[in-house]
């Protein structure tokens, strides 16, 4: 654990729930803190953030009118040398995995934090992942618990990026069959590679990524 003492922020839309993990932090034996700041919403956060350099925040996955899930890659790929607790009343599973894989450092229910809340934060620190113990055991094997890299189209074959071209299109395999003198059932398994490389599931999945990410 490093001695130096660490800059905070308290991403919450309740006042009492920020002011009683200030409090807890400040009664953190294991977490030394130079400062600890509070922000109510998704703006204030944003302001605190340019202004000064946090080691750790710890944000609420709802702020208002703001579902800040879909901010963790962003925080975590602008500000990498912050960690992030994500501390929230949405379920662990999937919520957990999920914000894992956005590139959160841990995740809290806030049902638990009476009792675990020093053991995420020191945990963190640490530079290692903090999720509920017995969540993790309920895991498929395997299961990555990390930040996982983007998808992108660029992964594609010179083919399987044409082929996903004419599925987006709206043609069916066999036109796509015909159109590069294949069989359909190559189409089929071309397909298949393809929502593999990007994890994906299924067609509606593919045109969706593919219309949020073309250039």
């Amino acid at each position: 654990m490093e001695s130096r003492c660490h800059n905070i922020l308290i991403v919450d839309d309740h006042d009492i729930v920020s002011a009683g993990m200030k409090a807890l932090l400040k009664k953190c034996k294991s977490c030394e803190t130079n400062v600890i700041e509070t922000a109510l919403n998704y703006d204030e956060m944003m302001e605190k953030l340019n202004e000064k350099r946090y080691d750790l925040m710890i944000l609420d996955l709802h702020l208002g009118n703001v579902n800040s899930y879909n901010s963790i890659r962003q925080l975590s790929d602008d500000y990498p040398e912050m960690k992030i607790l994500v501390c929230s009343m949405y379920p662990e599973d999937p919520y957990a995995i999920e914000c894992i894989h956005e590139g959160a450092s841990g995740y809290l229910h806030k049902t638990n934090v009476l009792h675990s809340f020093q053991d995420a934060i020191s945990t963190i620190l640490k530079d290692e992942v903090y999720i509920n113990p017995q969540y993790i055991q309920c895991l498929d094997y395997g299961t990555a618990i990390e930040k996982k890299e983007v998808a992108s189209l660029n992964s594609l074959s010179k083919r399987e990026f044409e082929i996903c071209h004419y599925i987006v299109s709206g043609l069916s395999f066999k036109e796509i069959a015909e159109k590069l003198d294949i069989s359909p059932k190559t189409v089929s398994a071309h397909h298949a590679h393809i929502l593999d490389k990007l994890s994906l599931s299924n067609t509606s999945q593919l045109i969706h990524f593919v219309l949020q990410h073309k250039n």
